[in-house]
């Protein structure tokens, strides 16, 4: 037998009476050129194949969320859409997703990272203790639920296990872009939604360890002692992350930034904003847990640095381009050869009925019992319905693991799927779909008709103002309101913003603006009119559209925060809808004339109307 071929060792010269051979002279010529279409036998090494694989998912998935969202549709779909076309299982122009998985999770910790720099503490408290209590209710009623239910059919306590853990989790991506697309993520409804997704990505690693204990049979002292002190790593893991990102983001980063060196050079701020990102991401990945919930507590840190709008804005680019690419590339696990097959989709179709079910409804209970509004708990539930990305990572787990075979992996992973197409109709329709809900059970009588309290005379209230909100804006307007003469009466759904309008001597009411009942127990027919300072448009345009078929006469004075809402206010009945972009651009320009020209007058007129949108 001849000998096999080794290479030379280190310094070993070829003999000169040994010319080279052809096999010599191909290693050579693959040495030198390993990317060269003439040398087909190498493998591409470069990564150049790789990214024509991602610019042309990237660029397929925004050409068709463009033709999308001019037909009224998320663009997200159209990025789900691209990714099952393009995938294994439709085009197979691109073979495999996980060439470019990292660049994916990029974009959603990096989204999770700019949601954090809007997080200041004072906003960050308004979250609550009660957030993440809701959180875990969610996370481990529906586990429970789903398996229950999923024993009933008679599925093995182990796979049933595991679906429930698909089904509990939701997308903080998918939710949290679009809450902040459109604007609502500040609502009642946003915050709660926000508050359960990052305690959903907090128990990531308890739901991989309990896949980890299915997989190992689980049951026995050794195995449970095992699983115990993971379980206490990851707790710690978790502490020691916090506390290193807190020690950084109080004493470190504050200085660093407000250094002059990053001050004259923003490059300098930008690249060491990134790093601070995705550092806090592998910590948070080395650690077992989600990478975006450690971009989120670095993003919180870095909202207290002055900046921190700066950070938020050069990451944009990046942000968008990597999270088109996630949404793209798990659109690309669906194998729609698979999912047609008739017991295949029977599994897919009743896990997802189930799921939707029992999910939206659990939501709404934990987020009702730890106090929020019926209607505003809907809404979050309906706005975390879908099962999240986590679901394939849970999935993948178990098939590996042979907790579930190929057949049921595929069902679960479809109804996934099919959830997130289902997303954007669901956030974006989540007020009006709560709140005729709300009015179906209160006429039905399984929801009692909420009545406010009796503390004013009513008779004895005319010509008043309603401001519905007392937040910051809500409390100047009632301010300015009671110097001129007029008197406020405010609506609030926060029991403390409704004591502290009291304590100031206003006229206040604990309820929902947008029910006629409340509006009418505000005399809302004899009001001269209505102020509506809450930022979420869809409220308020639902609260407008209710004052209105009350008094068609009142004055009605609306905040928009976005200037493509502005024209829908005026079509829901506003008379005056006062664009927070528009007014800051005056402003900002008139102050710009007062200080260049000493012209004081220009910074003292008051903005002008702002244009139809």
């Amino acid at each position: 037998m001849a000998a096999s071929w080794r290479p030379p060792r280190s310094g070993a010269r070829r003999s000169p009476a040994s010319p080279p051979t052809s096999s010599d002279r191909r290693r050579s010529e693959s040495i030198r050129e390993p990317c060269s279409p003439r040398n087909p036998r190498v493998p591409d090494f470069s990564g150049w194949t790789i990214l024509g694989e991602v610019l042309l998912l990237v660029g397929s998935a925004v050409a068709m969320g463009v033709v999308l969202e001019a037909v009224g549709i998320s663009a997200i779909i159209g990025y789900l859409l691209a990714g099952v076309l393009l995938g294994p299982s439709a085009l197979d122009v691109v073979g495999d997703s996980s060439n470019f998985t990292l660049i994916a999770e990029l974009g959603v910790a990096l989204l999770l990272f700019s949601i954090g720099l809007e997080m200041t503490p004072t906003r960050l408290r308004g979250f609550g203790f009660r957030g993440a209590v809701a959180g875990m209710l969610q996370v481990s009623l529906t586990i429970f639920a789903a398996a229950g239910v999923a024993l009933l059919f008679g599925l093995d306590g182990r796979v049933a296990l595991t679906l429930g853990c698909m089904v509990a989790l939701s997308s903080t991506a998918v939710v949290a872009r679009l809450l902040t697309d459109r604007g609502e993520l500040e609502s009642n409804r946003g915050r709660s939604t926000l508050a359960v997704l990052l305690t959903q990505d907090g128990s990531l690693v308890p739901v991989l360890i309990l896949i980890g204990l299915l997989g190992n049979g689980g049951g026995d002292a050794e195995t449970a002692t095992g699983v115990g002190g993971q379980i206490a790593n990851a707790a710690v893991g978790l502490l020691v992350m916090i506390a290193t990102i807190a020690v950084a983001g109080i004493f470190i980063l504050p200085r660093v930034f407000d250094s002059m060196i990053l001050r004259r050079n923003r490059d300098f701020a930008i690249v060491t904003a990134i790093i601070t990102c995705l550092s806090a991401a592998w910590g948070s990945h080395s650690l077992g847990l989600s990478p975006a919930l450690g971009a989120f507590v670095a993003g919180v840190l870095l909202a207290r640095v002055s900046i921190s709008r700066q950070i938020r804005a050069d990451t944009g680019a990046l942000r968008a381009v990597f999270l088109t690419l996630f949404f793209a590339s798990v659109g690309m696990l669906a194998n729609v050869r698979e999912l047609i097959e008739p017991e295949i989709l029977k599994s897919m179709l009743a896990i997802l009925g189930v799921g939707l079910v029992l999910k939206i409804v659990i939501a709404w209970f934990a987020i009702r019992v730890t106090g929020g509004h019926r209607r505003v708990a809907l809404a979050s539930a309906l706005c975390l319905a879908q099962f999240g990305e986590f679901s394939f990572v849970i999935g993948t787990e178990a098939l590996g693991s042979g907790i579930i075979d190929a057949p049921m992996f595929q069902a679960a992973i479809g109804a996934s799927l099919v959830s997130l197409f289902a997303a954007p109709l669901l956030v974006a329709k989540a007020v009006p779909i709560s709140t005729g809900i709300e009015a179906l059970l209160v006429r039905v009588h399984v929801w009692k008709r909420i009545a406010p309290p009796e503390t004013t005379p009513r008779d004895e209230i005319s010509g008043h103002a309603i401001v519905v909100g007392y937040g910051p804006a809500g409390e100047e307007v009632a301010n300015t309101a009671a110097l001129a003469g007029i008197v406020p009466l405010v609506i609030d759904m926060n029991p403390r913003l409704v004591a502290a309008a009291r304590e100031a001597g206003y006229h206040a009411e604990h309820g929902d603006a947008a029910q006629q009942e409340i509006l009418a127990h505000a005399v809302a027919e004899r009001a001269a009119a209505l102020v509506m300072t809450l930022p979420e448009p869809q409220i308020a345009m639902a609260t407008i559209s209710q004052f209105r078929a009350l008094n068609a006469d009142a004055i009605i004075v609306a905040r928009g925060r976005y200037s493509r809402f502005v024209e829908a206010m005026r079509e829901a009945g506003a008379d005056h809808v006062i664009s927070e972009e528009t007014t800051a651009g005056t402003l900002l320009g008139a102050t710009l004339v007062s200080r260049m020209t000493g012209d004081t007058n220009a910074a003292a007129s008051e903005p002008s109307e702002p244009a139809e949108a």
